[in-house]
């Protein structure tokens, strides 16, 4: 369970540096290395999303099938966090 805590903690943060990298790219959409910072942290954000829905289906047995993890990570990662404290 300390593991899914920290992949969806770690989902967050890179949440967070996304939208920081989507807001100054927006600012400035002409920069070509603000347009490079942002696609690299969406990236990064994807592919945890992703990891975290993955690992939830392999934890769970395929019982939580991939797309109903991902539909968890979005809408019950707050009752998630609160089980996994």
């Amino acid at each position: 369970m300390k593991i899914l805590f920290e992949k969806i903690k770690k989902l967050e943060q890179l949440e967070k540096v996304a939208d920081e990298a989507e807001a100054r790219y927006t600012e400035q959409p002409e920069s070509e290395e603000l347009g490079n910072a942002f696609d690299e942290a969406y990236k990064a954000e994807f592919d945890a999303y992703i990891s975290t829905a993955k690992y939830i289906e392999y934890m769970t047995g395929g019982a939580v099938n991939f797309m109903t993890a991902k539909k968890l990570i979005q809408t019950k990662r707050a009752e998630l966090l609160q089980l996994l404290a």
